[in-house]
């Protein structure tokens, strides 16, 4: 196994020795678009922002005078905010700050994507003209990872689904897919995770890669939408460089060809990009008369093992189920099932990384 890191305890006095040799991770990027000019087009040059369909008045950046949410100050906007008709023909609109990053070669695996995002609805103004009954103009928002290659490959993705409409309300029923490779077919598809986004309502987007185990997790406002599960199944490069904001058109005017997104747009704020080594954070108890217990942080697809010693010289790991390989990212306990309980016992856990 590489990397490996230890924590050692020593009951009743509790020590942490030195990981191995590993760098410490941190914020590599952030912007809350404070510094940004306020307007149609205004993301894309400023930063080292780059996007697409510039001139169609489908991204930039709104005040909070603008965007009505008070106490965020200017956020970004990719939609049909300011407009309801276009002259592209491409699906896809999209806004991308490159970061460039082998979370791995940094030896910190762990990769850390957040945004505030909420997702305004479309009014009046976008309804389709001569629909029976009357339809609106709507859109679909991701957020997409992808490489750092010289030709950046897509690695994985969430899009929030504002198109799909419920049968008896007749509203989106604002679903969440899950955009992944299928390893068995080599294409990439929409799987649904089964929870849904909150309209027009800001929430915070969390999503967390190991890149070393190459599984993912997502979270919304703190609540998990997977876990744990495989991040890329291809070949090319387990890198990062972006996290594309991008809205899909899902309307094209058919004698032009040209697209028709509606007055729909998604509002994201506090774009942070941070990257971190696994660590162990541990505690470990002895209640009186009764077993010690260890507890630490594990990492999915790392194997734990716990070792004990009367003299901290001569270190024992045939304790049952004390070498363990985590299947989910949480907090582990492991407690001595030594009879009768120890006096007076050391331990120290090693944590593997695959």
């Amino acid at each position: 196994p590489k990397n490996p890191f230890w924590s050692s305890f020593l009951w009743p006095v509790l020590f942490t020795l030195a990981l191995s040799d590993r760098g410490f991770g941190g914020e590599a990027y952030y912007t809350g678009f404070e510094t940004f000019v306020v307007g149609n087009d205004k993301i894309v040059g400023t930063d080292s922002w780059v996007g697409t369909n510039l001139g169609q008045n489908l991204h930039g950046v709104m005040s909070e005078g603008l965007h009505g949410v008070v106490g965020i100050g200017n956020a970004g906007f990719i939609g049909g905010y300011a407009t309801t008709t276009s002259t592209a023909t491409s699906k896809t609109v999209h806004v991308r700050r490159p970061v460039n990053l082998d979370p791995v070669a940094l030896d910190q695996e762990v990769l850390t994507f957040s945004a505030v995002f909420g997702i305004k609805d479309s009014t009046s103004a976008s309804l389709i003209p001569g629909s029976s009954p009357a339809r609106y103009k709507r859109d679909n928002f991701e957020f997409v990872i992808y490489n750092k290659d010289a030709s950046p490959a897509l690695l994985a993705g969430l899009q929030f689904d504002n198109t799909t409409l419920d049968t008896i309300t007749g509203k989106p029923r604002r679903l969440i897919y899950r955009l992944s490779r299928n390893a068995g077919t080599g294409f990439f598809e929409y799987v649904a995770t089964g929870f849904s986004f909150l309209p027009e309502t800001l929430e915070t987007l969390t999503i967390r890669i190991n890149y070393r185990t190459n599984r993912w997790t997502a979270a919304l406002s703190g609540v998990p939408i997977f876990q744990d599960l495989p991040f890329y199944s291809g070949a090319a490069a387990k890198t990062f460089g972006f996290a594309m904001i991008k809205m899909a058109v899902t309307n094209v005017a058919t004698t032009t060809n040209y697209i028709l997104p509606g007055d729909n747009y998604m509002l994201f704020d506090d774009c942070a990009v941070r990257t971190d080594a696994v660590a162990l954070a541990n505690s470990i108890r002895k209640p009186a008369a009764a077993a010690a217990s260890v507890t630490w942080n594990q990492e999915a697809g790392y194997v734990y093992q716990v070792q004990y010693s009367s003299d901290c010289q001569t270190w024992k790991t045939d304790l049952a189920n004390s070498s363990q390989t985590a299947a989910t990212t949480e907090s582990a306990t492991f407690t001595d099932p030594t009879i009768p309980v120890p006096a007076n016992r050391f331990y120290r856990l090693k944590g593997s990384s695959p």
